[in-house]
């Protein structure tokens, strides 16, 4: 791994690891899972900090693309439950440790000065404070955390959760001053003239309207809007009313799942497609099923309905059938003609979207814009048309998902660090050389097959929709080590000598897989080559073919091999790069405080 960027890892690592490579990090998740699997939760914590600030957070809300191709699945179809062990590694550390160490980083390179203080400008903020520079941020909230606070309900992400990710960042010398709204306490222009390079990573805080009649009538309340109500807990009247929540993304189910908290009578989601398209994992909309949220799907809001024309009395929808894929790829809804029907509802939630507010960005400053109102900015380095001044996460794209955002404020800390060094922002210059070495087949414990995959236990369903407790207690030590060794250990990569095989089919034999195919004596017995001896290699002969999507990494062909032709092998960052470039780091640092 990069010793100048400690969160970047050379693609050639994870190349045929399909947990580390879908995940928009990279962390090393066969290397954590391997040190929980031997009970090392501390260090499991540590390696995973290397490239996620918020290894807390992501443990409990992550996306876990890293789940999505995991090869468990070609032995039981179900992943590795990598996400809760990630929480399993990040609850024990806390536990162990309590409050995280003081990091003591005292920065004396350049300023620069963020907005937002949500995951993708405290991400940027952390790696540039680890760079030794002197970070701001500027946050209109009294609270650190962005979206992570005041979207995501404490049910599943306990406030304490944040702060501790929080406070590891401040002191990592990070200045965060809350209650500053940038555009209204303190100017763009006036940052510029401070700061060496500024990073709007504002987030998208502003809801996007349904566009129907009655948005105008009381009792309305936009799901961006209600989510913040909730979590910094200001009055919401819900009390026996029937609340009708309209999308099907995180922020509806958090306010469907919450009205129920909050006593409503009834709280449905109302859903454009079915719920094979839904954009929630499964586990969510069980959860919502389980505390009362009802789902009413292939339906669309038409109008808004008062009758007295002052507040909500229902809504008038339109029922639909699926067409073909949109650019999303799930089927289009289309409006089935005459289906009008109407659902009585008090409190209708618009929750489709959220929205960079962009009114503190003046037209004066010469932002080159999108088609779409927001900044426009290169795509390898999030930097905008204005020297110095970048922009990334939320602001850009409105609403994702945690994982994501993170990775975007990696790049944009990379760049912004190359920028105030005057070095090509894309060039990617800091890879370190990578080395091959031959281990064997992976250790895994007799049985390791037969393991299911261990589910986290929830609170009591009576419990949950009366409190904003956290619904999930995540793994206690023991389901964790036999958790993680149902991991196959996809690092390890299948190898042969081509020389010394002698196409026994041994190993074909054993695969339980069927992923290795032996080359046949019959079609070479006529070979004159092949008779006299002559090496595979020279004769464009290989003697094993393997299909690696299927290869599980058991290790019964090298065991069965009688002349060691098959082996596994990892790779990993050559220790005398590392080292030279360690010593590269420290002249060039020495070098900018003169």
């Amino acid at each position: 791994m990069s010793k100048r960027y400690k969160f970047k890892v050379n693609p050639k690592i994870y190349e045929g690891i399909p947990c580390q490579t879908n995940c928009p990090v990279h962390t090393d998740v066969r290397g954590y899972v391997t040190l929980i699997f031997n009970g090392r939760f501390e260090e499991a914590y540590d390696l995973i900090r290397e490239t996620n600030p918020f290894p807390s957070v992501c443990g409990r809300v992550c996306q876990h693309f890293c789940e999505v191709n995991c090869s468990r699945q070609r032995i039981d179809d179900r992943a590795v439950s990598i996400c809760t062990l990630k929480r399993a590694a990040s609850d024990y550390t806390l536990r162990k440790r309590g409050k995280q160490p003081s990091a003591k980083f005292y920065g004396t390179l350049e300023k620069v000065a963020v907005i937002g203080a949500g995951p993708a400008g405290l991400t940027t903020a952390h790696d540039l404070a680890r760079l030794g520079y002197r970070v701001t941020v500027f946050e209109s909230l009294p609270y650190a955390g962005g979206m992570l606070i005041a979207g995501i309900p404490a049910y599943r992400l306990p406030r304490d959760i944040i702060q501790a990710e929080v406070d590891y960042i401040k002191s990592l010398g990070v200045d965060i001053r809350f209650n500053t709204t940038v555009g209204k306490d303190i100017q763009v222009k006036d940052l510029m003239k401070e700061y060496k390079a500024i990073l709007i990573a504002a987030g998208a805080h502003k809801p996007v309207k349904l566009n129907i009649p009655g948005e105008e009538y009381e009792g309305l309340i936009h799901g961006a809007t209600f989510m913040r109500k909730v979590n910094m807990n200001e009055p919401l009247n819900l009390k026996g009313k029937r609340v009708g929540v309209v999308g099907g993304g995180f922020t509806a189910m958090d306010v469907s799942r919450s009205a129920i908290r909050l006593g409503a009578s009834e709280s449905y989601i109302i859903y454009r497609r079915t719920r094979e398209e839904i954009p929630v994992n499964e586990k969510e909309i069980i959860e919502a099923e389980e505390e009362g949220v009802q789902f009413k799907y292939l339906i669309s809001p038409v109008k808004i309905l008062s009758k007295d024309g002052k507040k909500i009395s229902g809504m008038e929808c339109l029922k639909n059938e699926l067409g073909e894929p949109d650019k999303s790829g799930r089927r289009k809804p289309v409006p089935i003609k005459g289906s009008e029907f109407v659902i009585d509802l008090d409190i209708i939630v618009p929750a489709v979207s959220q929205a960079p507010d962009m009114s503190f960005i003046a037209d004066s400053m010469g932002f080159r814009m999108t088609n779409w109102g927001t900044i426009s900015v290169d795509p390898d380095t999030f930097a905008t048309n204005i020297s110095g001044v970048f922009a990334c996460g939320d602001f850009l794209t409105g609403t994702r998902d945690v994982i994501n955002v993170i990775a975007d404020g990696h790049k944009t800390a990379m760049a912004i660090d190359k920028f105030i060094r005057d070095v090509d922002m894309k060039k990617d210059d800091d890879e370190d050389e990578i080395e091959e070495i031959i281990v064997g087949y992976p250790y895994k414990e007799r049985g390791y097959d037969n393991i299911a995959r261990h589910t986290a236990v929830t609170i009591a369903i009576k419990e949950r929709v009366s409190s904003f407790n956290e619904v999930e207690k995540g793994f206690m030590e023991e389901a964790a080590i036999l958790e993680a060794k149902r991991c196959l250990q996809c690092n390890h990569i299948w190898t042969q000598d081509k020389d010394r095989c002698f196409l026994c089919r041994n190993c074909e034999e054993v695969c339980p897989m069927n992923c290795l195919t032996v080359a046949r004596l019959d079609e070479l017995e006529h070979n004159r080559f092949f008779n006299e001896g002559i090496p595979h290699t020279v004769q464009g002969i290989t003697p094993v073919r393997i299909n690696l999507e299927l290869c599980i990494r058991c290790g019964l062909c090298e065991q069965v091999c009688p002349v060691d032709a098959i082996s596994f092998k990892v790779k990993k960052p050559c220790e005398t790069t590392a080292k030279i470039k360690i010593t590269e780091d420290v002249a060039d640092y020495s070098e900018r405080l003169k």
